[in-house]
């Protein structure tokens, strides 16, 4: 669950404070913010000098321009000279309509900029979540659930808007009740002195009304994101349910996550929906008691029916008022997290490098480099080398630590001790564009992503004409598959390539890393999903191919390193020995023994 909102001064500052600084992304609407507020001032107060008119429309109607009264004779006089400047009651009831037309116009044109700017605030900040996803460290997207990237991204980014426009209608409200409260203290200071305590008194009620619903906003939150990773867990573990029989287990865990999201929204949509009558309710009343209390006070009729027609029409912004002040408030949580998920605050950064990639090299060494998941230690200063032009196997059971040096190798990590060297540089020194450019991986867990066949593999190099596509799809044994395929490498492969068999996933990561043509390779199990005679075609065509280059095949069978130059023998986490097949295996480095113990 999550943690429930500041619905006080705290969490409206906060959502301020937030909204601030998201406002960096999108600078057209920071700068355009005093011009909205400055439409919004001008339309109340042709709203204001509108009603006035109307009543200055009034006295002359009713012929009160003369009456005796202290209040009703000031404002009769000043009545009267309006209206001998305007020139008669046709010039006023035209200078009413003129004022009525204006409020609409700039009505119409602030709503058109602040959709517009809303909009433009959506996307910059998606784009912005986007490109900081793609940008940070692989660590801290691993750190957090997919279902919370993508609320943030898909919902939580839209709210950027939405508080934006609450923010500006703020701050009109705020001005338009000191334009009406002017007018209000010219009539009679001991009415509106009044009016405020009760609005204050009314104000404070709502607030207590309210804080449940900005408690339940943040709940609503969690209830969505755990709806969320749900979703996602169906969607990409359907084969896994299906194949365990967990379609009902799933299912009902979906429907009571779904049951508790609708009963946390409607929980909120029903105390959301008292606040409104319980604010008209509340100003009506003020309203009621400023009638009733005007005699008392001997304030004037007309004063009265002045000072009444200006709280009719000051009340909807400040039932706006409190409505945007409640939405701030509510708004804290999902613009913090836009804000952490955007700003650099306890994150790290891929090294860029600067140094350029060298055209050749003598080895790829690991210095006494250490690293661990979640304070789990996955190596323990491990030292080895891997020699360049020639073919090293690393080998080891699952889990000793094989996997988490590729991903060193991709500069997905950093080590958290220790160096990677090729020659006498450290991998962080050199540009990570250049580094990337150079290593091509393919592995037993293809990262494929929704597309065809021919998206995937071009992921490796856009630019690639046809001949070097048809070669790729040649040597990596896919051209076999793809003549089966209605529509040959334009065929639809499916969310993670799960239209795929095993084995044809992993022909489309070989046919990827061979079109990448690069120096150095990486087989992380590559072929381990393939029948004995296409591996066997498919190792004698790469070990062909990349004949003096650099390739490291990552494994946990012995068979496979019969041919290797080198060989790296990883057992949790440490080294446990290095040299060549027969040093390293004795009798066994012709695959005798099938598997590591």
């Amino acid at each position: 669950m999550g943690k429930e909102a500041d619905t006080g001064a705290g969490g409206r500052i906060a959502a301020l404070r937030d909204l601030n600084a998201l406002l960096a992304i999108a600078p057209a609407a920071k700068r355009a913010a005093p011009l909205l507020v400055i439409m919004g001032l001008v339309a109340s107060l042709a709203e204001t000098a509108g009603i006035s008119l109307i009543i200055v429309f009034l006295y002359a109607a009713f012929g009160q321009l003369d009456d005796t009264g202290t209040v009703a004779r000031d404002f009769g006089q000043a009545a009267a000279s309006i209206l001998e400047w305007l020139g008669g009651p046709a010039e006023l009831a035209t200078a009413i309509f003129a004022l009525i037309v204006m409020r609409g116009v700039i009505a119409y044109f602030y709503n058109r900029i602040a959709q517009g700017l809303g909009a433009r605030i959506s996307e910059s900040a998606r784009n912005a979540i986007h490109s900081e996803y793609l940008g940070v460290s692989y660590d801290f997207i691993r750190r957090h659930e997919q279902a919370e990237l993508m609320e943030v991204l898909g919902t939580d980014s839209w709210g950027i808007a939405a508080a934006y426009n609450a923010f500006t209608r703020l701050i009109i409200n705020i001005c338009a009740a000191a334009v009406f409260a002017f007018f209000l203290f010219m009539l009679s200071w001991r009415i509106t002195l009044i009016a405020f305590i009760c609005a204050g008194a009314v104000s404070f009620f709502l607030e207590r009304l309210s804080r449940p619903v900005a408690q339940l906003g943040a709940s609503v939150k969690a209830e969505h994101q755990s709806m969320g990773g749900l979703m996602l867990m169906t969607l990409q573990g359907m084969r896994a349910i299906r194949a365990y029989g967990r379609e009902k287990a799933q299912n009902a865990a979906f429907v009571k996550s779904s049951a508790s999201a609708r009963e946390s929204l409607a929980r909120m949509e029903r105390l959301s929906a008292a606040i409104r009558p319980a604010t008209e309710i509340g100003y009506l009343a003020i309203i009621c008691l400023i009638v009733g209390g005007a005699g008392a006070l001997k304030v004037d009729f007309h004063a009265t029916l002045t000072i009444v027609a200006l709280l009719y029409r000051l009340q909807p912004h400040l039932q706006e008022f409190a409505s945007n002040s409640l939405f701030l408030a509510q708004s804290a949580p999902q613009l913090q997290s836009v804000r952490r998920m955007i700003g650099p605050e306890g994150k790290t950064y891929p090294d860029p490098g600067s140094l350029p990639m060298p055209e050749t090299f003598q080895s790829i060494a690991f210095r006494d480099v250490a690293f661990g998941y979640d304070e789990k230690e996955a190596l323990d200063h491990v030292s080895f080398t891997v020699p360049a032009g020639r073919t090293t196997a690393l080998v080891g059971a699952s889990g000793s630590g094989k996997t988490t040096i590729v991903n060193l190798l991709l500069r997905l990590y950093r080590p958290e001790s220790g160096q990677i060297l090729l020659d006498e540089t450290d991998i962080a020194a050199i540009r990570r564009e250049d580094w990337l450019r150079a290593i091509a991986v393919a592995g037993q867990d293809i990262d494929l992503v929704e597309g065809t066949v021919r998206d995937n593999v071009l992921m490796a190099r856009s630019d690639a004409n046809r001949a070097a596509l048809a070669d790729a799809y040649a040597l990596s044994g896919l051209a076999d598959m793809l003549a089966g395929l209605e529509y040959g490498d334009r065929d639809w492969i499916g969310q993670q390539g799960l239209n795929l068999s095993g084995g044809e996933r992993q022909r489309v990561g070989l046919a990827r890393a061979i079109l990448r043509d690069p120096g150095i390779l990486i087989l992380d199990e590559a072929t381990s999903a393939l029948d004995t005679a296409l591996e066997a075609r498919v190792r004698t065509c790469l070990e062909q191919r990349f004949a003096g280059r650099t390739v490291l095949i990552i494994t946990h069978r012995l068979e496979t390193v019969r041919n290797v130059d080198h060989v790296v023998r990883i057992g949790n986490g440490r080294v446990l020995a290095e040299g060549t097949p027969a040093e390293v295996f004795g009798p066994h480095a012709d695959g005798s023994v099938a598997a590591l113990g």
